[in-house]
């Protein structure tokens, strides 16, 4: 079941050992709802900041104290906001939290742990060694050398290593000398013991060091590991196969899962089976029919229980229980037919239910194929269109129940979809719909500057009587109370909305293309500061960003490249002569040397094909402009990535 954060919340989060595609779905979830995101700069890899949404205040935790960081957590979270404070690996391993949460307990203010990966899992799977062996090492010990942080009496290294268990040591490769020595005087383990050392496990620069605790420490020291090195030792480590077969899959071991003569069952995922754009599940024979036409007629996959199952192209035959199979495809599938009751249906997917914005589309239909009903996922998801399209290829009656498509009146969740628009997330879509259908005042404004937005709506708004929907000339009039519910299409940041946002939906149309220029090497987060900047001080709304721009020039520029990234929006390359055909005057710019009108300005405009909003922008290593980009098409972009 996906996690839905919550607000006024601190979330500790694992970010793992480096990687970005490491990072669990949770906390995928949580960054991606975060306001504002503390992060361990010095061990965190920078680009899992991409999955913070671009409204989000990042900063970095190496030159803060506790203190420091205790009250930005405390404030964000009292204001209401979800608070992200990403630690490396797992928190649960000297990750320093036990303090921080000490000091929320105290101010009152919760908090939860989402666990990550461990940079000793990422180590061992980087050096392809299972750390326990039957008949060689059955247990792990995690703990450090003495430091500057001492040990507790009774675990020194001397005393672990008399287990002769596999050691994996944290915080310790500066001091590699010291711990081989500490090893070697235990006598549980012999100067021929394999030892591995992992630095920076999954990052870019990631290196492995072998050898054994009489070679390791000069082997570290050519290496030049100093710190993020992960240290293992034990006897699994070695070549040698192993002594002992595992008992789990022996062919003589039986347990409930597998008794004598069972036959063993086919695993869920099977085939191509995931790769179908919809999943119908069957229950009865009947169903299980059914089942195979809407495979066939929707290029899906057909999952009938195994004793109705034939050998067919798109038949999975299951085994286990219904619920069970349901919570697999629940994550896999954005679109699901469950030929069931509907009581039965609702049960198999209320443990999984989040909200319209995540759900898939759940259709559930009859055995007999005469009533198509959309459960979940009416119009975000598509449930409404996908039971229309299977009621007609069955004949079947449809049963839509969404209030706006019996009485013909536009879906606010949808508006502008196929625009890009994005409704902003504290927008009060219930309320505004609910007015909408009821057939309630209506305040509308749209920005004077985006006309083809307003033309836009007045199509999509036809079918209303006139006097319901009031379009204003300034968003303070919607402050009116004689409106019952308000919406905004605007790519501004307006005060008024913080008045509105209880009765309110603000779209936020993809209309912003900022062009960067910058020095040879200036990182992501120097970039993103001054993109955040110029939109804030000129009154612009980040999620209305449409592209990234820059010139061919600047194409291999990672800084660049990442900022887009970040921020999930194209990154339009300018080709040079491209930006010379523009017949538009732009501030001075060193790239004249190049014969360029310049790189942001033009970039912007070039791609907008629009009006320059915000001029150049200097910052110490970089410009930022910003355009109004034109509802048709994207202009000149000779690459995106």
């Amino acid at each position: 079941m996906t996690h839905m954060p919550h607000p006024g919340t601190v979330y500790f989060i694992g970010a793992g050992p480096g990687a970005p595609d490491l990072l669990t779905l949770r906390a995928r979830a949580v960054l991606a709802e975060a306001t504002l995101v503390l992060y361990a700069d010095s061990l965190v890899h920078p680009d899992v900041l991409a999955f913070a949404p671009p409204t989000a205040r990042i900063e970095g935790t190496s030159g803060l104290t506790l203190p420091d960081i205790i009250a930005a957590m405390v404030e964000e979270a009292r204001r209401g906001g979800v608070v992200a404070r990403l630690h490396s690996g797992d928190p649960a391993v000297y990750g320093a939290i036990a303090e921080q949460m000490h000091a929320l307990d105290a101010a009152g203010v919760p908090y939860e742990i989402v666990p990550g990966v461990s940079s000793l899992f990422a180590a061992a799977a980087r050096i392809k060694r299972e750390l326990t062996m039957p008949g060689v090492a059955q247990s792990i010990i995690l703990t450090r050398a003495a430091g500057r942080t001492g040990l507790p009496r009774n675990e020194s290294l001397q005393a672990f290593a008399a287990h002769g268990a596999t050691l994996a040591i944290f915080l310790s490769v500066s001091r590699i000398q010291q711990v081989v020595d500490d090893l070697l005087a235990s006598g549980g383990y012999t100067p021929e013991t394999p030892v591995a050392v992992v630095y920076r496990a999954t990052w870019e620069d990631e290196q492995v060091v072998r050898g054994t605790l009489a070679t390791i420490a000069e082997q570290v020291r050519a290496a030049g590991f100093t710190r993020q090195a992960l240290i293992l030792v034990g006897d699994v480590l070695g070549d040698a196969p192993p002594p002992a077969t595992s008992h789990l899959y022996a062919p003589d071991w039986r347990h409930r899962f597998r008794p004598h003569g069972a036959p063993i069952k086919r695993p869920v995922r099977r085939g191509d089976s995931f790769s179908a754009a919809t999943h119908i599940v069957a229950l009865s024979r009947d169903g299980s029919r059914l089942a195979r036409t809407l495979a066939d007629a929707l290029d899906g996959c057909a999952w009938v229980p195994r004793r109705f199952a034939d050998d067919e192209p798109r038949v999975q035959p299951y085994d286990e229980r219904a619920r069970d199979l349901v919570a697999h495809l629940w994550t896999q599938s954005r679109r699901l037919v469950l030929i069931m009751p509907v009581g039965a249906a609702t049960r198999l997917i209320a443990p999984h239910l989040r909200d319209k914005q995540h759900d898939p589309a759940v259709v559930v239909c009859d055995d007999t194929g005469r009533f198509v009903i959309p459960l979940v996922g009416g119009h975000l998801g598509g449930a409404n269109t996908l039971a229309t399209t299977i009621a007609a290829h069955l004949h079947a009656t449809p049963v839509i129940t969404t209030a706006s498509d019996l009485r013909g009146v536009p879906a606010l969740d949808l508006l502008g979809r196929e625009r890009g628009w994005r409704i902003a997330p504290e927008s009060a879509l219930t309320h505004a719909a609910a007015a909408l259908v009821n057939g309630e005042r209506i305040g509308l404004f749209v920005e004077p500057d985006l006309p083809d937005e307003a033309a836009f709506l007045t199509q999509a708004l036809a079918a209303l009587p006139p006097e319901q929907v009031q379009r204003v000339e300034t968003p303070a009039d919607l402050l009116d109370p004689a409106y019952a519910a308000v919406v905004l299409v605007s790519h501004r940041l307006r005060a008024e909305w913080q008045s509105l946002r209880g009765r309110g939906v603000l779209y936020r149309p993809p209309v912003l293309v900022v062009g960067v220029g910058c020095r040879r090497g200036v990182p992501a987060e120097e970039l993103e500061a001054a993109v955040q900047t110029v939109l804030a001080r000129h009154g612009l709304a980040a999620d209305a960003l449409k592209a990234v721009a820059t010139a061919a020039i600047k194409a291999d520029e990672a800084g660049i490249r990442r900022l887009a990234e970040r921020w999930r929006v194209p990154l339009c390359i300018v080709e040079h002569d491209d930006l010379r055909a523009l017949d538009a005057p732009f501030s001075p710019s060193a790239a004249a040397r190049f014969g360029l009108p310049g790189v942001a300005e033009p970039a912007a405009v070039a791609v907008a094909q629009g009006a320059l909003l915000v001029p150049k922008q200097r910052f110490k290593r970089c410009t930022v402009a910003v355009a109004l980009a034109q509802s048709e098409g994207r202009g000149i972009c000779a690459s995106i990535s």
